[in-house]
C-alpha cells in the first residue's frame, strides 16, 4: 500500500531520517517505534506531506505522491494524528468530526452531496464515530475544553471520519491513563477490522506489541529492526537502542 525507498531527510547536521526503506502493507497494523529523536515523527511528516524528502521516493497505492501537498495526500487516503494535538479548539466536537469529512467532497459535486442530499447519512455518521470514541455525551462542548485523554480520542474519530484508508497514529496513547490505553488498543483494532491500514507510531511498548502485526525500529534515523513483536523484543540491536549497549551486554 506505501512504499518509501530511500528517504532522507536532514535538518543542518542532524540526519533526522537517513536512507530509510519502509513498506506499510494492505490490511495491517505496522508499528514504528525507536528512542526520541530516532526518526518516527519525521517520517509520519514525510509521509503525510509536512516534509519533502532530500533524496527517495514515497509511494501510495502504486503512485509517486512525493509532490504533492498534505491535503493532497489526504485526499488520495491518507489521514493522521498528531503528536501535538491539533484540535479546532473553538469548534465543539461534533463540528471537529463533522468538518473532518471535508476530504471525501471532491469538489463542488461532491460538497453537494454531503451538505444537500447526504446531509443525513453524514450527520449519522458522526454520530457513530462520537459512539465509537466515546464522546458522544461530549458532542455540544468546545474541544479546547476536553479532558487531554478525550481529546486524543477526538483527533483519532477526525481521523477516521476522513475515511482515508491508511491512518497515521502519531503517538495517540501519550498522556492516556492504563484503562485509556486498553480502550485505545480495541478501537485501533475494530479500526483495522473496518478496512483500515494503520501505522502506528508509539512509545507504549505494550500497547505496541499487543497490537502490532510487525514492527520496524528506527536509531537515528536507520531502520535498525524489523519483523514481528517477538522477533524485535529478541533483536540485540533493539535492546541496545533502549537499554544502551553495557546493559544488554
Amino acid at each position: 500500500m506505501l512504499e518509501l525507498r530511500d528517504i532522507c531527510r536532514h535538518f543542518g547536521g542532524v540526519k533526522a531520517v537517513d536512507g530509510l526503506d519502509l513498506d506499510v502493507r494492505q490490511g495491517e497494523i505496522l508499528g514504528l517505534i525507536g528512542p526520541n529523536g530516532s526518526g518516527k515523527s519525521t517520517t509520519v511528516n514525510l509521509i503525510a506531506g509536512l516534509y519533502k524528502p532530500m533524496r527517495g521516493s514515497i509511494r501510495f497505492l502504486g503512485q509517486d505522491i512525493g509532490s504533492l501537498a498534505p491535503n493532497q495526500r489526504a485526499e488520495r487516503g491518507i489521514a493522521r494524528t498528531f503528536q501535538n494535538i491539533r484540535l479546532f479548539g473553538h469548534l465543539t466536537v461534533w463540528q471537529n468530526v463533522w468538518a473532518a469529512q471535508v476530504v471525501r467532497e471532491g469538489g463542488w459535486a461532491g460538497f453537494r452531496r454531503r451538505w444537500l442530499a447526504g446531509a443525513d447519512a453524514a450527520r449519522d455518521e458522526v454520530a457513530r464515530l462520537l459512539a465509537f470514541s466515546g464522546l458522544a455525551d461530549k458532542a455540544d462542548l468546545l474541544a479546547g475544553n476536553l479532558a487531554f485523554g478525550e481529546q486524543r480520542r477526538l483527533e483519532l474519530a477526525r481521523a477516521a471520519a476522513s475515511g482515508a484508508p491508511l491512518l497515521l497514529l502519531d503517538e495517540p496513547a501519550a498522556g492516556m491513563n492504563a484503562e485509556e490505553i486498553g480502550e485505545l488498543d480495541e478501537r485501533i483494532r475494530k479500526l483495522r477490522e473496518q478496512g483500515r491500514t494503520i501505522l502506528l507510531i508509539e512509545h507504549h511498548m505494550e500497547l505496541v506489541m499487543e497490537v502490532c502485526d510487525r514492527i520496524v525500529v528506527l536509531n537515528f534515523g536507520r531502520k535498525i529492526a524489523e519483523g514481528t513483536p517477538a522477533q524485535v523484543q529478541a533483536d540485540a540491536q533493539v535492546r541496545a537502542a533502549y537499554l544502551g549497549a553495557d546493559e544488554t551486554a
